[in-house]
C-alpha cells in the first residue's frame, strides 16, 4: 500500500469520527461507564457472597458438632461484611441491589447461624424455651436490618440499636471463649445465663440506643491508626480474648453512654428544673 493510499484512509477515518452525532457519542461513553461500574461491583458483591457462604458453613459445622469452627466462621463472615461496604464506597459502586443482597446475607450469617449455634451448643435441653429465645434473636435481627434499610442516609452516621453483626459477634465469641477457656473456673460462663444473654442482645438490636457507625468513619487519623495497630497486635497474641473484649466492649459502650446521657437528661429536667422554678410561697 502506497503512502498516498494510507493518507486517504486516515482522512476517511477522521471524517467518519468527525461526523459521529453527539448523542451517539454520549451513549457510547455512558455504556462504557456502566460496563466499568458493573465490573467493579463484582468485587464487593463477591465479599457479600462470601459472607453468606461463611454463614451457611457455620450452620453445617454446628449440625456436625464443630462449634468452635462455626464460631470462627461467623466472625470471618463479619470481616467480609466490613469489606464489602468499604470496597463498594471506594469504587463508588454502591447500589440498591448490593444493599438488599447484603441484608439477606446478614440475616443468614448473623441471625440464623449464631442462633442455631447457641441453641445446639447450650439450649437444646429445654427445647420449647430455647426455640422461643433463639427465634426472638432471629426476629430482632431481621427487624434491625429492615429498620436500617429504611433509615435515611443522612442519619446513618450513627447506628440506632446494636448492629446485627455485633449481636452475632457476642454469641460467636461467647462460644469460642467458653470452648477455649471454659476449663478455667474463672472463665466459666453459667449455663443459666446464656438465655438471658441472648435475650438482652436481641433487645439491644431493636432498641433506640445509639452506636457509632465504625464502618462509615470518613478518615483514618493518627489515633485511629494507632488503635488499629494495637488491635492487630492483640489479635496476633490472643485472638479469642481480643475478639471477646472488642465485641462485648462495643455492646456495653452503647449501654454505658445511653445511661450516662439519661442521667444527665434526668438531672437537667428535674434537679435543675426544680431549682429554676419560682417559689409559690
Amino acid at each position: 500500500m502506497s503512502d498516498t493510499e494510507v493518507k486517504i484512509e486516515e482522512v476517511v477515518a477522521d471524517n467518519k469520527s468527525a461526523h459521529v452525532p453527539e448523542g451517539d457519542a454520549s451513549k457510547v461513553l455512558s455504556r462504557k461507564k456502566r460496563f466499568a461500574k458493573i465490573n467493579l461491583s463484582i468485587i464487593p458483591n463477591s465479599c457479600t457472597s462470601m459472607n453468606l457462604i461463611c454463614g451457611y458453613l457455620a450452620i453445617v459445622m454446628t449440625s456436625r458438632g464443630e462449634f468452635l469452627i462455626a464460631g470462627w466462621l461467623i466472625l470471618i463472615a463479619n470481616i467480609f461484611d466490613i469489606l464489602d461496604g468499604r470496597l463498594a464506597r471506594l469504587a463508588s459502586v454502591e447500589s440498591k441491589f448490593g444493599a438488599e443482597l447484603d441484608s439477606l446475607c446478614d440475616l443468614v450469617s448473623f441471625g440464623v447461624a449464631p442462633a442455631f449455634l447457641v441453641y445446639t451448643r447450650y439450649l437444646e435441653a429445654d427445647r420449647l424455651f430455647s426455640l422461643i429465645v433463639t427465634c426472638i434473636f432471629v426476629l430482632c435481627g431481621a427487624l434491625r436490618l429492615a429498620r436500617f434499610n429504611v433509615t435515611p442516609h443522612s442519619k446513618q452516621g450513627v447506628f440506632e440499636g446494636l448492629p446485627i453483626p455485633g449481636g452475632a459477634g457476642i454469641l460467636a465469641t461467647l462460644t469460642i471463649f467458653e470452648l477455649q477457656f471454659g476449663h478455667f473456673s474463672a472463665f466459666n460462663i453459667p449455663a443459666k445465663a446464656i438465655p438471658f444473654i441472648v435475650l438482652i442482645t436481641s433487645l439491644l438490636m431493636v432498641s433506640k440506643i445509639e452506636y457509632p457507625a465504625i464502618k462509615k468513619t470518613p478518615k483514618t487519623g493518627n489515633r485511629r491508626l494507632i488503635a488499629v495497630m494495637l488491635v492487630i497486635i492483640a489479635l496476633v497474641v490472643n485472638p479469642p480474648i481480643t475478639l471477646f473484649v472488642i465485641t462485648w466492649g462495643f455492646a456495653l459502650y452503647g449501654l454505658v453512654v445511653y445511661f450516662i446521657k439519661s442521667l444527665f437528661r434526668f438531672y437537667r429536667r428535674f434537679v435543675l428544673g426544680q431549682k429554676k422554678a419560682p417559689s409559690t410561697e
